[in-house]
């Protein structure tokens, strides 16, 4: 397996399942998947993941270079190990980048 298919399972391993996993348990402000992965995502670019990504073409994942990969693992690996309310920080943000405040 190359690196980026790699980083690729890494990334949706977190998003897919280890993310939601822990929102039961936790107070995560989401729970599904695709809320994970807009959050990161967002975040990971500092505005609307869509207005760097096509949002017709593939899926985002897939655009990612590796380096973004590694970025976005690591931005999970934070919501996972830092106190729910970094999560919320991360959600207000890209919600705030939508005007969804």
């Amino acid at each position: 397996m190359d690196r980026l298919t790699r980083l690729r399972h890494q990334y949706l391993e977190l998003t897919n399942h280890v993310l939601p996993n822990l929102a039961t348990a936790r107070h995560f402000p989401v729970r599904y998947n695709h809320c994970f992965q807009r959050i990161i995502l967002d975040n990971l670019f500092g505005r609307c993941w869509y207005e760097v990504l096509e949002r017709q073409r593939e899926p985002a994942y897939k655009q990612l270079t590796a380096a973004h990969l590694e970025q976005a693992i690591a931005l999970a690996h934070c919501i996972i190990d830092q106190p729910d309310s970094y999560l919320r920080s991360l959600n207000q943000n890209g919600l705030n980048w939508r005007g969804k405040v």
